[in-house]
């Protein structure tokens, strides 16, 4: 009869303790605001890359046309997200300008960065479309590109 009971007392703390497992996020949470968690932005890049001439093969031709455009889809996407850095010097001298140089140059982490599609059009043009997006959590964690206005509100998107 003892073990009985002392079995039945088992059961029951294993399922007291085994139902509080399950933690259930509600929106009463402090912290949690569904509408914060749905809010990101989206940009939005067209690549373009040139299949070489010097190309041993179409086949090569095509692969380097769309390394290239990806590459060029990330330079876009690390200037919109992080801006461009542009050093600019001209020399004038008797009225004319007889040299003048500018020089863009940009660095950033991207991650998450997607390819959304290839195309190929005339000319041995490549054209890729990528897409980065931005995700808000806590209304105290948010994280905003640099050089993007303090007016501007994410939209919401559809979960």
């Amino acid at each position: 009869m003892k073990k009985i009971i002392a079995l039945l007392f088992v059961l029951l703390v294993a399922g007291f303790v085994f139902s509080g497992c399950s933690a259930k996020i509600t929106a009463t949470d402090p912290g949690y605001d569904s509408e914060e968690k749905q809010r990101a932005v989206t940009f939005f890049v067209i690549g373009k890359g040139l299949e070489p001439e010097d190309a041993l093969t179409k086949g090569e031709a095509v692969l380097m046309a769309e390394r290239a455009a990806v590459a060029d889809g990330y330079r876009q996407l690390a200037e919109k997200l992080r801006g461009v850095y542009i050093d600019a010097f001209m020399r004038a001298g008797r009225g004319t300008v007889d040299f003048d140089l500018i020089r863009t140059q940009t660095q950033s982490w991207l991650r998450g960065a997607e390819v959304v599609e290839f195309s190929e059009g005339r000319y041995g043009i490549t054209q890729v479309r990528m897409r980065i997006r931005i995700n808000f959590s806590k209304k105290g964690m948010v994280w905003w590109p640099a050089g993007i206005g303090a007016d501007v509100e994410p939209v919401l998107v559809p979960s």
